[in-house]
Parts: C-alpha cells; sequence; structure tokens
C-alpha cells in the first residue's frame, strides 16, 4: 500500500513541475526594445525609397520611428497579465507633404488597430483583435553616429515638420567639430554658439550659449521658431537620405538639414 501511495505522490509531483515549466514557457515576453523595420503592411510587402520603422523604448513606454515620409511618436502599453497583448496611445506625427504618402497612410492606419504581438522566425508581427497580422517587423541596424559627421554646413529645411519657404537669408548651421563651436544664420540673423554632448551617447547633441544678431526682418516668425527648436535639441541622427535630424528629449524631430553643397548657400 505504501509502494502505492508514494508512486501516485512522485506521478502528481511530475505533472505539476511540467505544467510549472510550459507555463513559464507561455509567459515568456518576446523583447520589444530597440528598432524595427515595417517590412509589410497586411501581408503586402513594402516597396518604398524610405523604410518606415518603429521603435520601442521599455523604459519610458515610449514609441517612435518613421511611417514612410513623417516622423511619429507616441506611447505603448504591453499588458503584464496577458503575455503578448499591447496597447497603443494616441500617436503623433510631423506635417510633412511627400510624392507617396499611401505607405504611410497603411502603416498609421494598422497601428490603430494593433491588439498583440508574437515573435516569428524572422522578427516580430503585430497583429488585430482577431488575430490577424497587420504589419511585419523585421530587427533594424541601427547606424552608428560618430560627432565627427556633424562637421561641415548644413541648410536648414524643415522646422518642426514644416517646410521652410524663402527667407532673407538661406537658414543655416555650420560645426565646427574641432572646436565645438557653431555658426550660422537663421534666416535674417546670424548665430553663434558651442555644443556638446552627453557621455556615452553617440548620437546626443545640446547645443549652448546661443546668441544671436538682432536686426529685423519680414520673417521673424520662422526665425523664432528655428531659434526656439536650436534651445530644445537633445539628439540627431543621420538619414538615410543623407539628410540630418534634430530631435527633442521626447524624439520629436525639430529640424531637418541638408549638408550643404557649394551651391546651395550661394544661391
Amino acid at each position: 500500500m505504501k509502494k502505492v501511495v508514494l508512486k501516485t505522490i512522485i506521478i502528481l509531483c511530475t505533472g505539476v513541475f511540467a505544467a510549472c515549466g510550459s507555463s513559464k514557457k507561455a509567459m515568456q515576453v518576446v523583447a520589444l526594445d530597440g528598432e524595427w523595420n515595417i517590412i509589410a503592411v497586411n501581408g503586402d510587402k513594402i516597396e518604398s525609397a524610405t523604410s518606415p520603422y518603429l521603435g520601442f523604448d521599455m523604459d519610458e513606454n515610449r514609441l517612435y520611428g518613421n511611417a514612410g515620409c513623417n516622423r511619429m511618436t507616441g506611447s505603448f502599453e504591453v499588458d503584464t497579465l496577458n503575455p503578448g497583448k499591447i496597447h497603443f496611445g494616441t500617436i503623433g506625427t510631423t506635417r510633412m507633404m511627400c510624392p507617396d504618402m499611401d505607405v504611410e497612410s497603411r502603416v498609421l492606419e494598422a497601428l490603430n488597430t494593433v491588439k498583440s504581438y508574437a515573435e516569428t522566425e524572422s522578427g516580430i508581427e503585430l497583429a488585430d483583435a482577431e488575430g490577424n497580422a497587420v504589419l511585419t517587423l523585421e530587427k533594424r541596424e541601427i547606424p552608428a553616429f560618430a560627432i565627427d559627421d556633424l562637421n561641415g554646413e548644413w541648410v536648414i529645411r524643415f522646422v518642426n515638420g514644416v517646410e521652410i519657404g524663402e527667407m532673407e537669408n538661406i537658414p543655416f548651421i555650420a560645426f565646427d567639430v574641432k572646436q565645438q563651436r557653431v555658426h550660422g544664420n537663421a534666416g535674417c540673423n546670424t548665430i553663434n554658439g558651442g555644443f556638446s554632448q552627453e557621455e556615452g551617447k553617440a548620437n546626443s547633441l545640446k547645443f549652448s550659449q546661443m546668441i544671436s544678431t538682432l536686426m529685423a526682418c519680414p520673417n521673424l516668425e520662422t526665425e523664432r521658431q528655428i531659434l526656439g527648436a536650436l534651445n530644445q535639441v537633445a539628439s540627431f541622427s543621420l538619414n538615410e537620405d543623407e539628410t540630418m535630424s534634430l530631435f527633442n528629449e521626447d524624439g520629436e524631430e525639430l529640424l531637418k538639414l541638408e549638408k550643404n553643397s557649394d551651391a546651395l548657400l550661394s544661391k
């Protein structure tokens, strides 16, 4: 009788341990953190000159990326009680117009339907309430930035997502990396100052002691926006089209710059 009881106990314990093991496996959370290229929307492969992507900041529950034309930023919340469930908050975008807005419209529309995520062999799928894959993601290799990449003159093309129109002077910033100084023009007045980086963050950027002349010109509102944006800059990135974007602490694009060719500032 004792042997029968002991055998039964062993079988029960084995079953409990097996259940615990499978439960732990089921509770494993897919690692969302980092940046992911959006390679398909609703199963249709994306073919676009500008690759849309999503970035997940797990520490801040912050979503950022590019929808195909405009940069986007928002928030997300992972359901800790139901692994694989996710909720996106309001997603904001910049307001630039591009030749092809179709990919962006589809990406933003798909994001509004996302309710869950799951790991695949090549990346991650974001699915709607019925479990249909609406966005297919693959890990994005983040390019390495170096402070030397800033060196030289950059024409300011966009401020707060709006393209800059005709001004008294072409607005630009020139970086002297060796001296950690900048100079340029905000569209009317000349500007001078310094810049620095946060230790350990290769793409961080902060302007300091920025001063400008005080001339009056017709379009000073755009100039005020440029100067205000420069005071908020926290980081930079180099884009695939060889432009540079300057962001605030929330990852929102403040300024987009184009590397100066000899012809640009001579216009």
